[in-house]
């Protein structure tokens, strides 16, 4: 039984997890894809099952959808939290089976709408909450919001074991079902169990180490030193670059300000206004020593994978499944504002952790100023070049 669960790190992980999300189960896994396929698999979905998210994610998102043997279907975002847009959803909704929020760069967005939605067509939420540790959303946790929440701890995240992830719910049986699909489930369930029970449960081996447990008890003594400085450091770029380029740059709109520990600083950047390409402002920062991040390269919905809708074999699987998958459209044309955000505007930083501080993020501002500085100049640029330098 205690092996079962993991040695003494990984329980005392999980405890210490669940007292500071204030959620009664959590369950480790090895990674936070592996852990929102195990919440899907938990939540007994049927093979074929739609699966409504954002198409402005990271990959990690739909392929833990596809891996739980569902079909994503995606819907727009909302242009100012890039969060799924609530109306879009209500519009969206027609036979989902679950909806699956992003909080992108650890923002919420409007998830009570989205729920209330969601609860209304009687669909488990499940919260992708891999970039939202220990955040509140309107006194409570982000993650504790839905049916489960998943959360992420690889190497460049707010709290981290090197790999690794975890899952959290209020409810038993999702707990105990998670536990057994985590741990190859299928190697103990006996003739006990019912038909229902056993739905889902191909036990994998999810599981995080003892190792990596231990340095995550460590780190979540830091959690709130950690969180701090994302918070002071976002704060400040936000308010420097205002200062400096605020006609032009508009930062995302938090919906939980009180308590937003920056994954990443997102802008979205006016291209028509400051006559600077996005494209040629990113080369630009880089020439001046600025890493910058313009989102996951294209939306998820334009890989081929769903463009041609082949997924497991070569025969359309899981699509192939119902008509209602077969259906699905993943024209580019539905999602006009997260296609606009990821080709023209979106502009991240994510250099908000330790051992940042305010001298780095006045570095982003010195490029800034020298950017506008030299706004005409950049202007006449009309693609990527990499031999910009002002």
């Amino acid at each position: 039984q205690s092996t079962f669960l993991g040695g003494q790190y990984i329980r005392n992980f999980e405890a210490d997890w669940s007292e500071i999300v204030n959620s009664k189960y959590s369950i480790s896994v090895n990674s936070a894809t592996s852990g929102l396929t195990t919440a899907l698999l938990s939540l007994d979905l049927e093979p074929g099952t739609i699966v409504m998210t954002t198409p402005f994610s990271f990959t990690g998102t739909v392929g833990a959808i596809m891996a739980a043997n569902c079909v994503p279907k995606f819907s727009d975002i909302d242009e100012h939290t890039f969060c799924l847009n609530p109306e879009m959803v209500a519009k969206d909704i027609e036979n989902v089976g679950c909806v699956m929020p992003v909080h992108w760069c650890g923002n919420a967005g409007d998830l009570d709408a989205i729920i209330d939605i969601a609860k209304d067509k009687g669909v488990p939420v499940i919260e992708d909450a891999a970039q939202a540790p220990a955040s509140l959303y309107k006194d409570k946790f982000l993650g504790s919001h839905g049916d489960l929440g998943v959360f992420s701890f690889n190497e460049p995240k707010n709290l981290m074991t090197g790999e690794g992830g975890i899952i959290v719910t209020d409810n038993e049986e999702l707990a105990v079902k998670a536990r057994l699909i985590r741990n190859h489930g299928e190697a103990i369930v006996n003739e006990n169990f019912t038909d229902e029970q056993l739905v889902n449960i191909i036990g994998y081996n999810f599981r995080l180490t003892e190792l990596q447990a231990a340095i995550g008890i460590e780190q979540l003594k830091k959690i709130d030193k950690l969180n701090k400085i994302r918070s002071d450091n976002y704060k400040y770029l936000v308010a420097k670059l205002q200062d400096i380029c605020g006609e032009y740059l508009t930062p995302q709109k938090i919906t939980h300000p009180e308590s937003y520990y920056a994954y990443t600083a997102s802008f979205r950047w006016n291209e028509e206004k400051s006559g600077i390409k996005r494209r040629v402002l990113a080369t630009a920062l880089e020439a001046e020593g600025i890493p910058t991040f313009t989102a996951y390269g294209k939306l998820l919905a334009e890989h081929p994978m769903f463009q041609r809708k082949i997924g497991f074999g070569s025969k359309g699987y899981p699509w192939s499944l119902s008509k209602a998958a077969m259906k699905l459209s993943y024209d580019i044309s539905q999602f006009p504002v997260a296609d606009k955000v990821i080709n023209k505007e979106f502009l991240g930083f994510l250099c908000l952790g330790w051992p940042n501080t305010f001298d780095e993020m006045d570095l982003i501002g010195s490029a800034f100023d020298k950017i506008i500085q030299n706004k005409d100049k950049l202007s006449k640029f009309d693609v990527d070049h990499s031999e910009i330098r002002i």
